[in-house]
């Protein structure tokens, strides 16, 4: 911006190109003040986000770098935290997955204990039936 230059006319510089620099200053400004008051909505998001969570700060020029590395420290402590519930949760889940599984191989090993008993009592009935068969066969015969 300081190296701008405008054209000298004999009555000054030339309105037309003052008024558009003018302008586009403006609008940069203007650009600036909405940037900053988004980013001043983000921290503010933030810093509720943070608070809700159980993470108090003021964030000073001169304690940024305090509060980074505590806001970090606390967040780091949250992620093992979560970590460690989550393992547990699945260490829960794997638990009762086994026992279910265990109790399923228990039945299908009682239901195929179930079926070879009615399978032996099967071929018992059929190897009789046969057997009164061949006794009907040959009284028929003789």
């Amino acid at each position: 911006m300081a190296n701008q230059l405008f054209s000298i006319q004999q009555e000054g510089y030339n309105i037309e190109e003052v008024d558009r620099y003018i302008e586009m200053l403006q609008e940069e400004y203007r650009n600036a003040i909405a940037w900053g008051e988004e980013m001043e909505a983000k921290y503010q998001e933030i810093e509720t986000s943070l608070k809700e969570n159980g993470m108090y700060f003021t964030l000073q020029p001169d304690n940024k770098d305090e509060v980074v590395a505590s806001v970090f420290l606390q967040l780091t402590e949250t992620v093992n935290q979560t970590k460690a519930a989550a393992k547990e949760k699945a260490e829960e889940i794997v638990a009762h997955a086994n026992e279910k599984s265990r109790g399923i191989v228990r039945q299908a090993m009682e239901n195929s204990v179930q079926i070879r008993t009615e399978n032996n009592m099967i071929m018992d009935n059929l190897k009789s039936i046969k057997d009164m068969i061949e006794v009907v066969l040959e009284k028929g015969i003789q």
